[in-house]
């Protein structure tokens, strides 16, 4: 009994498609990979680091204010301003944990950030326990974009831990 041409065409693309989800796996998990870095540091190596990174900015204060327990309670953000001649195109986020001695770099292109608000009207959830919540300050990714190169989050934990979030 001859098998139909349509039937080898169905499984033909069945394999195909299962192989370009193989693929768009993989590439998404390569580009998450090579944006992510973390090693050990010290306290004052961490400290070094985070401090020439904040002195990029100057005397500017973050958008957003963090109280003790890292909540999201002020921002500094004026839907009003003019938009920014250059936007930023990576969001960066430096945090040192003094239990694990880690420094962790993460960028976060805007692309990936625009995916991920997509689904929740231009907002954004921000943290790894959600508490930095974007769309609870009122602030979109569009207006991330709108601001320009600016300082988000300067904040350090009662318990020693340092969270740096800057747009470049």
């Amino acid at each position: 009994m001859a098998v139909k041409t349509w039937v080898w065409v169905v499984v033909a693309l069945a394999g195909a498609a299962v192989l370009g989800l193989i693929a768009l796996v993989a590439a998404g998990a390569y580009v998450v990979v090579h944006q992510i870095d973390t090693k050990p540091a010290s306290k004052m190596s961490a400290q070094e680091q985070l401090d020439a990174e904040r002195a990029r900015f100057g005397d500017q204060k973050p958008l957003i204010e963090i109280d003790e327990v890292g909540r999201a309670i002020h921002s500094r953000f004026d839907p009003n301003q003019p938009p920014a001649p250059v936007a930023p195109d990576v969001m960066v986020v430096m945090a040192w944990d003094p239990k694990d001695e880690r420094l962790v770099r993460v960028r976060l292109p805007f692309w990936v950030l625009r995916l991920g608000s997509h689904n929740r009207g231009g907002s954004l959830r921000f943290g790894s326990d959600g508490r930095i919540e974007f769309e609870r300050l009122n602030i979109t990714v569009q207006d991330l974009e709108r601001m320009g190169p600016a300082l988000i989050v300067d904040h350090t934990s009662p318990r020693g831990e340092r969270v740096l979030v800057w747009t470049q």
